[in-house]
Formats: C-alpha cells, structure tokens, sequence
C-alpha cells in the first residue's frame, strides 16, 4: 500500500496517536501528546490537523481530539513490521511428545492467553492437506484394510467390504493407479478431482471403484486436522471497541466453518508471499465486508517443504499490534520447530 509522504516529525505525532489511544481508547488531543512529543502545543495541533489532511487520522464528533483511521493503522502497522525483527519462540506449549493436534490446541490457547484476543490456529487438512498415499491389505470375504497417509505424517485406517470378489493382482493395479493419481492431492475436498480420478480407474469394475473412492475420501475427511479457537471471552471483553454488527459477524463467520476456513486460506497463503512472513488485516482491508470492525494478525507455520497450516490473532482495530505480531510469529516458530523436528525422526 502507498503511505502519503509525512515527515520525520508527523511521524512521530501518528506513532505517539496510535499508542495512547490503543492504550486508552480515548481520542488524543495536543495536551496528551505534549509530554511525548518534543513540540509545543500549537505546533502539535498543526501536525495532528495535518495529519489529518492526509487521512490518517480524523476526529469523532466534535471532539478536539484524534482517533486513527484504517490508513493511520495500515501505516503504524507497516512501521512495526518493518522494525519488528524475529526473536526466539516465546510460547512454550506443555511438554514433549505431544501429538500435532495437541499442540496446535495448546498453541491457540496460549496466544489468547498472552495477547487477551480470539486466537484460531488451523490444522494442515482443515486448509487443504494432501494425500501421500493409500494402502491396502486383503482380509478375507472380499474384506480390505485401508490405510490412508497424509504428508503431515498423520494416517487412518478402516475396513472396506468390496461389492465383488476381486483377486489381489487386479487390487493392486488400483491402487497403483490411484497412488499415481491422488498423490500430492488434497482429498474430497473437490468434486471435479474426484471425478477425474474415477475416470482414471474405468478400466475397473465401476461399483468397486466407487466402493473404495468413497472410503478413501472419508479417510482422508477422517485424518483432517481441524481449527483450533479459544478466547470467545476474550472477544468479548473487548466489547467498548467493537460495535454489536462487528461481534455478530465474527460470531456467524466462526459458526460457518466454510467462511472461516476461506480467512484461515486466504490468509496463509498471503503470509506465505509476505516478505516477513506476517500478514495484518485491517478493517475494510478483511476478506469479508462484515468484519470491517476487526483487525486479523497471521503467519504460516511451515514443515521442511511446504506451509502446513496458520496462526492468527482477531480482535479489534484498537488492539495491541506490537504484541500481537510478536505473538503470532512466537507461535509460528514453534510450530515450525516441532514439524522440523518432527520430519528428522
């Protein structure tokens, strides 16, 4: 985004502006900044009005004071990113030897804590894992045990009764061709994929094919990592600074799990393009209209190859960026710790 050209001064003035009112969520007059700003008052009053003039901040009513506007945040915020160096993991999730859905829930759970505002951490599968392979070993009476396994490493099984007895070298040309196709595939996730990995299979007998499409898709649903969100109580202490539209938006979007996983997706995949890697949402600049009200914080956390999945930080526009940045980087790292230490295993 193209900031207007303010000086060195000005800049100080809007930095000094976000930081009072994210601290008190009052509008900042020229008396306040006075003791953090080496200026007189008067020339104060003609920085803020300047500033004002460039649309990065206004005033609310008739009140003498500054609030920011989404341009003021974009702006401050772009400072804080470009200052904001990584450091250290600072989250430390409970214990060793905990599984990957543990730890993303135990992850969510500590950037709430921590920050006081709704974290959602999101699993590989829920934004699109891929299928490594599936598996296959013949039980008796026309019975198959089906292993499916993910690229995250995670897998799941079940029992297939076939419509039709099949002998075994026939089975495995199935699967050698259902291997060669899905791999690397997200699973039922996309109908036209699935069509097309039927038609890769006609040869077969329709009914066992379709038989162990359906089991494959409702394996790989089954080894889904799902997303992970606390801090309901946090969202709603925030209610000063959220109006009743923008807390009943946040509400419906995280009751459709559709719409959450398209912001979850949306932002990874803006995270994975961002230079620092994290990626801030301001108000109007939310994928969905309804949350102009809210600000979103994310980063990708990423195994030795790919982005597996994000974290991410929502509340309101007024909040704490400097921590919530550190916070969702904190909770990255970590995670791309355990999945590097993960795939040495």
């Amino acid at each position: 985004m193209r900031h207007p050209e303010i000086t060195a001064r000005q800049r100080d003035v809007l930095e000094k502006t976000l930081e009072l009112f994210i601290s008190t969520g009052q509008p900042v007059g020229s008396a306040a900044l006075a003791e953090r700003v080496d200026a007189s008052s008067s020339t104060i009053r003609a920085e803020l009005a300047n500033l004002e003039a460039v649309g990065l901040l206004t005033h609310p009513h008739t009140s003498a004071g500054r609030v920011p506007t989404d341009a003021g945040y974009r702006f401050y915020v772009d400072s804080l990113l470009a200052v904001n160096v990584p450091q250290e993991a600072q989250l430390n999730p409970r214990g060793d030897g905990r599984s990957l859905d543990e730890l993303l829930d135990d992850v969510s759970e500590g950037m709430s804590d921590v920050t006081r505002l709704l974290a959602v951490v999101a699993g590989p599968s829920a934004i699109g894992e891929t299928l490594s392979r599936v598996d296959f070993l013949p039980l008796p009476e026309r019975t198959l045990l089906l292993v499916v396994s993910m690229e995250s490493g995670s897998s799941s099984s079940s029992t297939l009764m076939l419509p039709t007895e099949v002998d075994e070298e026939e089975l495995r040309e199935i699967f050698t061709a259902l291997n060669g196709w899905l791999g690397g595939r997200p699973v039922g996730g996309d109908m036209e994929l699935a069509l097309a990995a039927r038609g890769a299979l006609r040869d077969h007998d329709p009914a066992v094919v379709e038989a162990v499409m359906r089991a494959v898709e409702a394996l790989g649903r089954a080894s889904e990592r799902g997303v992970f969100v606390r801090g309901a109580s946090a969202l709603l202490s925030h209610l000063d600074d959220l109006d009743p539209e923008a807390v009943a938006a946040v509400v419906e979007i995280f009751e459709r799990r559709r719409w959450l996983l398209r912001l979850m997706g949306d932002a990874l995949q803006r995270s994975v393009m961002a230079r620092s890697g994290i990626i801030v949402s301001i108000g109007a600049e939310n994928m969905f209209q309804s949350l102009g009200g809210t600000s979103l914080v994310a980063a990708a956390y990423s195994g030795p190859e790919r982005p597996y999945g994000v974290v991410s930080l929502i509340g309101p526009k007024r909040m704490d960026y400097d921590a919530a940045i550190t916070t969702v980087r904190s909770a990255a790292q970590t995670l791309n710790q355990y999945l590097s230490n993960n795939s040495k295993a």
